[in-house]
């Protein structure tokens, strides 16, 4: 029951009071009146449900922070068509649910729309989202209603849960180009763009000679129509990808504590991981996944497949165990060639040494840190 149908009630109840105590021909016709409306919006309602179509889309399937203090707008689109050329829709509301299950954000939304006569419509239901990770919006019902919203006809329920990301701003920071890539001795299809190295396989750079080069690495083709001794150097190979390890440990006793260093996390992975994409520096994510209570593995070369690791990122849980990803290392590490390696974290860790989480070329790099300040333009 509607709040007109509660109305209506009790106005047919007024008129069949009038009607019944005064036996006059305009009382009789109000109550007529009163009797064939809710008939004639009953069929207009019906008519309608027939003509109009909805459908729900997500056209941008990422939403940016502008600032880490501003809340980003998740948005979807009600897709309206009426068909109708006589009559236009004057209401109708959709029940809008959404999560973030990263964050533990959720909610219920009610949303007003409306559709002219014989028009298509693009309705942008907007979700306010303060903390980053991946926000399921579900439509669970759209309704629709006659002129004197005596009755409502749903015409559409449970449609297809759409996600959108939702992403702190970049921050513009330096790494160093030259220590993440990762040299090997063993055979690779990769090679540095940077650095000079002994694979032959692979040509890095030709040259004049100089006094002391092999004469195994004279380019005798080239030397010939020269007419001057030239030098191929070989290429450095380079490991698959730098290991980047991510430690959902979380601190923060309030809510809003938790949810501030929670955003400083991603931002962080973010933000490196657009700095190894841009200087083409391939990358392997890691973290462990409590819910399943796995290590997960993500490779990540292009801006597609980071948005991928972020989906797959988000469905975890953050937790306030700071040796959780530590201990989970360790293990993973063991029996491994040493990689050049970042471990990526918002968590105080104490004492590193004695946990035994650093090595040679592991970087621990907290995310509060003043290398994180500034964001980029």
């Amino acid at each position: 029951m509607t709040l007109g149908t509660l109305y209506f009630l009790l106005l047919f109840l007024a008129g069949l009071f009038v009607s019944v105590f005064y036996l006059e021909y305009g009382a009789v016709a109000i109550m007529g009146l009163l009797v064939l409306l809710p008939v004639i919006m009953f069929i207009i309602l019906i008519f309608m449900r027939a003509k109009i179509s909805v459908q729900v889309e997500c056209k941008n399937p990422v939403a940016e922070k502008d600032s880490m203090e501003r809340p980003a707008r998740a948005a979807i689109t009600l897709s309206l068509d009426n068909r109708c050329k006589l009559l236009p829709l004057t209401k109708g509301i959709a029940r809008v649910r959404y999560r973030n299950d990263f964050t533990g954000e959720k909610g219920v939304m009610k949303v007003r729309f409306s559709v002219d006569a014989g028009r298509k419509r693009d309705r942008r239901i907007a979700v306010v989202m303060q903390g980053c990770g991946n926000v399921a919006i579900t439509v669970e019902k759209v309704r629709i209603y006659d002129y004197l919203n005596i009755f409502a006809w749903t015409i559409g329920k449970n449609f297809q849960t759409q996600n959108v990301l939702v992403l702190p701003p970049l921050k513009d920071f330096y790494l160093g180009k030259d220590r993440w890539y990762n040299e090997t001795s063993e055979d690779s299809d990769r090679f540095s763009l940077y650095k000079k190295g002994d694979d032959p396989s692979e040509i890095f750079n030709i040259r004049g000679f100089i006094d002391g080069d092999k004469i195994q690495r004279i380019h005798w083709k080239l030397s010939s129509k020269t007419g001057s001794l030239m030098v191929k150097e070989g290429s450095l190979p380079l490991s698959r990808a730098v290991n980047i390890f991510i430690d959902l440990c979380v601190p923060g006793e309030k809510k809003q504590e938790r949810r501030q260093n929670s955003n400083l996390l991603v931002q962080g992975i973010y933000s490196v991981a657009m700095f190894m994409i841009e200087n083409a520096i391939p990358q392997n994510y890691i973290w462990y996944d409590s819910v399943g209570d796995v290590i997960q593995e993500r490779p990540v070369e292009h801006e597609e497949e980071l948005l991928w690791m972020f989906q797959d990122l988000f469905k975890g849980r953050t937790t306030r165990n700071p040796v959780e990803l530590v201990e989970r290392y360790l293990a993973w590490q063991e029996g491994r060639q040493p990689e050049s390696a970042l471990y990526l974290t918002v968590a105080d860790h104490g004492d590193l040494d004695g946990s035994g989480l650093t090595r040679e070329r592991l970087e621990v790099m907290d995310l509060r840190g003043e290398e994180f300040e500034g964001e980029k333009q």
